[in-house]
């Protein structure tokens, strides 16, 4: 019998730089220093930011503010009243808790960056170095500092089921799911999944192929698909598995969609446009 024919994703992933401007609220020269020292150093990322003057602040994009400064944080609250914009409070007071992060002195280059970038990903959502199944998104899915943030919760309008005997690439896939308001419940073995779909319908699902107990991904495949329950439920095979072969079995066992890690983020959004129809994913341009 001739194998069905096998429809891959080709969508390229995008890069996009963008330059995030940074306002800042008061600091001493030599952490004004630091943080345009910082500037520099991310000018090769995708990610970058610019320490823009007093009179650019209407188009700040964040905020950086120090928290002993009465003047400083009168001028940030002034600011945050008229329009939403993040903000980081440099060796906050008590009185100044109320900000989505903190950093303490004196400040570290590279720990404030972690925290520009968790910001920008977590407020602004924007993310591209974010590589499901690639090594540096660790950073993002653990969390660059403390973010605090005191938005209240927004309902999730999907529910993804995540199956990965891997750890870190399930707090990948949460956060890029966190992001467009998809809650993600998460299994690590396939007896484990199974027994979810058992107990909950979810809006898609996303395998990996090789796991641990005596269920992988392929079994779990075709076990959904025969279930009349679960059937129309789009399954993504993610796994480092990418030959033919692979990608041939995981078409006759039933996939929607088999992407081989590590998955770019515009590759991730384009899937959950394509098979969530009522989600309004914002793909880079």
């Amino acid at each position: 019998m001739a194998a069905r024919q096998v429809t891959l994703n080709t969508v390229q992933p995008m890069q996009k730089k963008n330059t995030f401007a940074i306002s800042l609220l008061g600091l001493t020269e030599s952490e004004r220093r630091v943080v345009k020292s910082l500037c520099l150093l991310s000018s090769h990322r995708q990610r970058s930011y610019e320490v823009i003057g007093q009179t650019a602040q209407d188009r700040a994009d964040i905020l950086i503010a120090d928290g002993q400064d009465r003047e400083a944080m009168s001028a940030l609250a002034a600011i945050r009243s008229t329009r939403t914009v993040p903000a980081v409070i440099v060796d906050a007071t008590l009185e100044a808790a109320d900000c989505d992060s903190q950093v303490r002195r004196p400040i570290a280059a590279s720990r404030l960056l972690g925290v520009l970038d968790l910001l920008v990903t977590q407020k602004l959502n924007f993310f591209p170095e974010l590589v499901i199944g690639g090594g540096g998104a660790s950073t993002y899915a653990a969390g660059s500092g403390q973010l605090v943030d005191n938005a209240e919760p927004r309902p999730k309008r999907h529910t993804a089921l995540v199956v990965d005997d891997s750890v870190t690439i399930r707090k990948q896939i949460e956060l890029a799911l966190r992001l467009h308001d998809i809650e993600a419940v998460c299994a690590e073995t396939g007896e484990e999944a199974l027994a979810l779909l058992e107990r909950q319908q979810f809006d898609i699902i996303f395998l990996d192929v090789v796991l641990p107990g005596q269920i992988d991904g392929y079994e779990i495949c075709r076990s959904i698909k025969k279930n009349a329950r679960h059937k129309s439920t789009p399954v993504i095979m993610l796994t480092g598995k990418s030959s033919p072969f692979d990608r041939v079995r995981g078409s006759l066992a039933g996939c929607n969609t088999y992407l081989a890690k590590p998955v770019e983020n515009h590759t991730f959004n384009t899937v959950l446009k394509k098979y969530l129809k009522t989600l309004h994913v914002t793909l880079p341009v």
